[in-house]
């Protein structure tokens, strides 16, 4: 069997906030991930997309001097990667690295179309220096685990039923995230049920209250994903949620 955790939307970055520079990402909901994929010991490691923030950048900011005053891309992503990116290499040794490119982590190509000077300098691999051992997946592409396939998530839209229309959208077994919550699907069919397929919003490794939210309720949940492949692709998972720094794993304890 091969061991794999999936982590998503970890958004590294910093927000101004009533004059303050205010995180976006959250310590201790990633370092209590990364206590248990200590103990896991994966072989393989999916960074599903939006690692880096890049709040600094966005189009919803442009106009806005205020609201980027003091943030910097470029210290934003060398600590991102001594915090996200060196841990995980550290864990995973010589197994499997595997990065798809969120649509927070997408306005660099955007910035590049803008100003085709920056070409090589701000794209998201020389930022994060993710070298060979990382397998890049494009925005919008898809890998492919056995008999699951991982994605970031903003192509699939529902409301509330995001883990349906991942399903009917994709028709496979899907696993994204993006939407910063938990939710479950599963759809049979009715001529052969080994044909079975699950989706699965995978929660986020952020805050839970950053500015755009406006204070609204809504339905974000931290967490991460793991599981195992077997043979032929056949496939167990589960999603843990964290829960003000700790969760619980087969009995154990962990916190940040």
């Amino acid at each position: 069997m091969k061991r794999f955790i999936a982590t998503y939307d970890l958004h590294y970055g910093y927000e101004r906030r009533n004059g303050h520079k205010i995180p976006l990402h959250d310590t201790k909901a990633w370092n209590t991930t990364l206590k248990f994929a200590e103990d896991f010991k994966p072989q393989i490691w999916i960074q599903g997309g939006d690692m880096l923030d890049c709040g600094v950048i966005s189009h919803h900011n442009h106009g806005k001097p205020g609201a980027t005053e003091g943030l910097k891309l470029l210290a934003d992503a060398t600590e991102g990667r001594e915090a996200f990116i060196k841990p995980v290499e550290k864990i995973i040794g010589s197994g499997e690295l595997v990065y798809i490119i969120g649509n927070h982590e997408d306005w660099l190509t955007d910035l590049t179309d803008q100003l085709p000077s920056l070409e090589g300098l701000i794209d998201l691999k020389s930022l994060l220096k993710l070298g060979e051992r990382w397998k890049i997946v494009p925005q919008g592409g898809a890998y492919n685990l056995g008999k699951l396939t991982f994605i970031h998530g903003d192509t699939v839209t529902g409301g509330e039923h995001i883990a349906k229309n991942a399903v009917t959208n994709y028709e496979r077994n899907v696993r994204f995230g993006h939407h910063h919550t938990f939710q479950a699907y599963t759809k049979n069919s009715i001529l052969d049920y080994k044909q079975a397929k699950t989706g699965i919003a995978v929660p986020c490794l952020c805050s839970k209250l950053p500015n755009y939210v406006a204070g609204k309720p809504n339905r974000w949940v931290q967490g991460f994903l793991y599981g195992y492949i077997r043979e032929g692709g056949l496939y167990n998972d589960q999603v843990v949620t964290i829960l003000d720094g700790e969760c619980v794993i087969n009995g154990k304890l962990y916190k940040a």
